[in-house]
């Protein structure tokens, strides 16, 4: 439903991601400083850490029926740890952090409209997330793990270092990292209305948006302080 990104800088970063998906920015009514940008039916949060190297900082999905006591009870039972606090997120074996929410989710009542970008149109029109890659340092230990929350794998068919999780209208994809890598949410994949991925790529550099990689289903670029993204066409 939203995945959360740690930044030098919230508004900057949330003005880069506007220009791309949606010029209209939320934010915090209160400090400290959070900024959020739609995809559609999901959206990016943004924190501000100027002294922490920018990262995915974790993900959501919401769940039907979803009480947090008996949902967390649940899921500690099953091995599965939290952070402290009432709003503590489930770790995975790498730390990488996971939270569950209620349908119908949205943006929290404590977020109001802010600075909207520009009168110009977004460069795409996002309608929601399309997978997300984790890079993990033992597969099946993850494999394991994320089996708890959302039940069996998809099949393994091309790589068999990838193991992926169907998750609602969104995939979860798990890649063993590679020699001498960190563990990380690697990357978000957005579906986008009208995906043409050569159209993409121009777009993208047009706006002087670093592209890292290209083929005729999926467009890579960088952000601002280098976190790697996707853009696929709507399936």
């Amino acid at each position: 439903e939203h995945f959360g990104l740690t930044v030098p800088d919230s508004e900057k970063a949330a003005r880069f991601y506007g220009r791309i998906f949606d010029n209209q920015l939320f934010k915090e009514k209160d400090p400290p400083p959070r900024f959020y940008v739609r995809l559609g039916m999901a959206y990016l949060a943004f924190g501000q850490k100027p002294d922490v190297a920018p990262f995915i900082d974790h993900f959501c999905a919401l769940t039907d029926g979803y009480d947090r006591g008996e949902a967390r009870k649940a899921m500690e039972e099953a091995g599965i740890k939290f952070g402290d606090g009432a709003l503590g997120m489930a770790g995975d074996p790498d730390g990488l952090r996971f939270q569950l929410l209620a349908v119908p989710g949205g943006l929290a009542g404590s977020i109001v409209p802010g600075p909207r970008i520009s009168q110009e149109e977004p460069l795409f029109q996002a309608i929601g997330t399309d997978h997300l890659i984790l890079h993990v340092t033992n597969l099946d230990a993850s494999v394991a793990h994320y089996k708890k929350i959302f039940g069996a794998e998809l099949p393994r068919t091309k790589n068999p270092d990838r193991a992926w999780f169907q998750v609602a209208h969104t995939r979860l994809g798990l890649q063993q990292v590679a020699s001498g890598e960190k563990p990380s949410i690697h990357h978000i994949s957005v579906r986008v209305a009208g995906f043409d991925a050569k159209s993409a790529a121009a777009k993208l550099k047009a706006a002087n948006i670093e592209v890292t990689g290209s083929s005729s289903k999926a467009v890579m670029f960088k952000d601002l302080n280098g976190i790697e993204m996707e853009l696929v066409g709507h399936a």
